[in-house]
């Protein structure tokens, strides 16, 4: 009764799932600790953490799914081996076998997370030349900063910004919640990234506050929800009851500047107004924006830590 239970517990992931739990809490925390020395308050905190990992449930679907197909294997091989010794020693055999197919499972699980969130880069042109920015030692940016060091700055060839928001959704039927890039117009330009399908919105569309009223599908979400149709650009939709027009769609590999966050759309940050309800772009001391950078020809990480930004002082430039 032991070895078949045993046996069963193989197939559980109560162990694998706390594993995946326990590590990802473990990064949120320390961003978490980051914002509080940059003097949020913990609610906040925890609140940006939180958005900058994604959803940790997608997370750990995404890594249990890519880690079965490898554990099957395994455990395919463990049988054969563990069926030829069964007739010598079948209760040794069996039970050390299967511990040890648990034991390479759970830390494979856990390395797959690691490499995830800490080694694997970005799926974009040139990766290795771009980089995030935090100003004095904060990983937050107001967008009068942001403004500031765009136009300022003589290391990249161009810095964009970008932030989440939760939003509701309607093409005319029943209205569904979303997440949602709000991006500068300079940001695929800055990452490199060309459209799938249409267009992507860009600087020139921006006049002002919520002057440009434009959105991007992500490839995944243009599939589930409209069905792969190509004649969704040019399409109106409504985004927390206000109009927006589709023009284009983000390739399919493309799901932004962040692992574990996988957005509905992409729209301007200058219509930040009309998506969240308030319009913070003039306040110097709102700090909600990511900066994501990239390093111009010639230049290198030495060039950064030697010159600095430019005309800006007391920033940390990290990758």
């Amino acid at each position: 009764m032991a070895v078949f239970r045993r046996f069963a517990n193989l197939f559980r992931r109560t162990r694998v799932d706390r594993d995946i739990d326990a590590e990802l809490e473990a990064h949120i925390a320390m961003r978490v600790d980051a914002n509080i020395a940059a003097g949020m308050s913990p609610a906040e905190a925890r609140r940006q953490a939180l958005l900058r990992f994604g959803n940790p449930t997608v997370a750990k679907e995404q890594v249990t799914a890519s880690d079965a197909t490898l554990s099957l294997a395994d455990l395919g091989r463990d049988i054969r081996y563990a069926t030829r010794q069964l007739r010598r020693a079948p209760g040794f055999a069996l039970t050390a076998i299967l511990t040890l197919a648990v034991a390479i499972g759970a830390n494979a699980v856990v390395f797959s997370v690691l490499n995830a969130l800490v080694l694997r880069p970005l799926n974009l042109p040139d990766a290795k030349n771009l980089y995030s920015i935090e100003t004095d030692f904060q990983s937050l940016n107001s967008y009068p900063d942001y403004r500031d060091l765009r136009d300022r700055n003589r290391i990249f060839d161009g810095i964009a910004a970008y932030n989440f928001a939760t939003a509701s959704l309607s093409t005319g039927d029943s209205p569904e919640p979303i997440w949602v890039y709000e991006a500068s117009g300079n940001y695929f330009d800055v990452l490199a990234v060309k459209p799938y399908l249409g267009r992507f919105f860009g600087s020139t569309d921006e006049k002002g506050p919520d002057s440009s009223p434009y959105v991007v599908l992500s490839y995944a979400y243009w599939k589930s929800r409209f069905h792969g149709d190509a004649g969704v650009v040019g399409r109106s939709l409504e985004v927390n009851r206000h109009s927006f027009t589709i023009l284009g769609v983000a390739p399919p590999k493309f799901r932004g500047t962040e692992m574990f966050f996988s957005p509905a759309l992409w729209a301007p940050l200058v219509d930040e107004g009309q998506i969240e309800g308030a319009n913070i772009l003039d306040d110097r001391r709102s700090r909600n924006l990511f900066l994501v950078a990239r390093l111009k020809q010639g230049m290198s990480k030495a060039t950064i830590d030697t010159d600095g930004p430019g005309e800006m002082e007391s920033e940390r430039w990290a990758r």
